[in-house]
């Protein structure tokens, strides 16, 4: 995990007012497996200095000059397991860094060649089972899971991946526990980030906020993770519609890591939320150069729309599918994004529809069933739809878009309550989607 950087009774009272307040724990990143093992090898025994030789080399944070050290070494000697294990785990954090999905394929190849070699099973496994959860194969993410605690049962990063597939998988209680578990045995960003974003789900953002700051309070030496932490901060402000405390974080995120996209992402959205769309697609652009992900892509798709640039927008919207399909190439699985976005732009909707059908029955979380419903209202079926709504708005989620579909929905089947879940929509953040916001602020001074 990331930095056991508080020890005896300061520890415990920090993990005792995690899991106090608010009690529920659960993820917004993946485990960073290359860090789990640095921590580990640091605190283990001397039958691990070898290990901690090697994971020196990433102490720098430059993840594609280690990935070269690592593939000279394995050049020069094929069965060096340590060095194919720490390999496969820091393809995985490329892949994240860059958005290009091959090196989960190579991270997968290198795991393999590791356990071939005879390498640290409970280490080989933890990769593994953050591989498949980021791949979006929460069951195999919880199989593997398992059997890296059965393993080692005190490695914090494989209860996370454990956590983040009965997360995705629908299985909250169980989530919570395996968070609760790592959050006392290994305190962190990893952890506390989970902490933050359960208390969003559970519709807590003051107490996410606070979950936050704690985790930036105990692991604060390395510049990617506060910068990651203190993005998410803004991110709880800007989805409460706090567009200047928003704004305060993302630009602190910037003054600790220059550059750093996803807080260039977050003064984009405060940019476009302002109406200076000129500046929040320039932004934009940057960003999906350095990091194109759907996400991204889709924004400054949004963005270009409405501010009247549709042939622009329509451009933007095409790179998304030709990303979704290079990441289905590499084992990602994307039925759930591409059903959101289609639906989204009203276009093939019965495709779509089944789709989110199959995300659903593969990992029935609230987001893969409030696409399902969102799918279900496309189609015409609102009666059906509302019953999964319903059924995803459970933990108590304040996320505008999920009581837009409620919204909508409910005017579909010609309730009179319509009105008010679209006002509640916007009273959570009146700049939840720059393409649905409109919608709803139309339908609520309709009434």
């Amino acid at each position: 995990m990331r930095g056991r950087v508080l020890v005896g009774i300061g520890t415990a009272v920090v993990v005792v007012s995690i899991l106090l307040f608010g009690g529920i724990l659960s993820s917004s990143k993946a485990t960073t497996p290359l860090a789990a093992a640095i921590a580990s090898a640091k605190a283990g025994t001397g039958k691990q200095d070898a290990l901690t030789r090697l994971l020196a080399g990433f102490a720098t944070g430059n993840t594609a000059a280690y990935v070269g050290e690592l593939e000279r070494r394995i050049a020069t000697d094929p069965q060096d397991a340590d060095a194919l294990t720490l390999l496969g785990l820091s393809y995985q954090q490329r892949g994240r860094e860059t958005g290009d999905p091959t090196f989960y394929k190579l991270s997968g190849e290198a795991l393999q060649r590791a356990a071939n070699a005879g390498g640290r099973a409970a280490l080989i496994a933890q990769g593994r089972a953050s591989l498949a959860n980021t791949r979006h194969r929460f069951g195999d993410g919880l199989q593997i899971a398992r059997e890296s605690i059965r393993l080692d049962p005190n490695n914090g990063s494989a209860l996370g991946a454990l956590g983040d597939a009965l997360l995705n998988l629908g299985r909250y209680p169980a989530a919570f526990r395996a968070y609760d578990h790592m959050a006392v045995i290994t305190p962190g960003v990893a952890s506390y980030t989970r902490v933050a974003n359960a208390r969003e789900l559970r519709g807590h953002p003051t107490a996410a906020a606070v979950a936050d700051k704690l985790a930036l309070a105990i692991d604060s030496t390395v510049p990617e993770h506060v910068a990651w932490t203190t993005v998410q901060l803004g991110n709880v402000e800007f989805n409460q519609g706090h567009v200047d405390a928003a704004a305060r974080w993302y630009r602190k995120s910037l003054r600790r890591l220059p550059g750093y996209v996803h807080g260039e992402a977050g003064l984009a959205r405060v940019d476009a939320a302002e109406g200076r769309y000129h500046s929040a697609v320039a932004r934009l652009r940057h960003v999906v150069e350095v990091l194109p992900i759907p996400a991204y892509v889709i924004l400054l798709g949004d963005i270009l729309e409405r501010s009247g640039h549709a042939g622009q927008a329509q451009r933007e919207y095409a790179l998304v599918g030709a990303i979704e399909r290079l990441f289905a190439a590499n084992g990602v699985r994307t039925e759930l994004q591409t059903a959101v976005f289609d639906l989204d732009h009203n276009r093939d909707v019965a495709g779509a529809l089944a789709r989110a059908r199959t995300a659903y029955a593969s990992a029935p979380g609230i987001y893969a069933e409030d696409a399902l419903a969102w799918g279900l209202f496309r189609a015409g079926r609102c009666g059906q739809a509302r019953a999964h709504s319903k059924h995803a708005l459970r933990l108590g989620t304040r996320d505008a878009l999920l009581i837009f579909h409620r919204a909508m929905i409910e005017r579909c089947l010609g309730e009179p309550t319509a009105s008010a879940w679209f006002q509640r929509a916007l009273a959570i953040n009146p700049n939840f989607s720059f393409r649905w916001a409109p919608v709803a602020r139309a339908a609520a001074l309709a009434g």
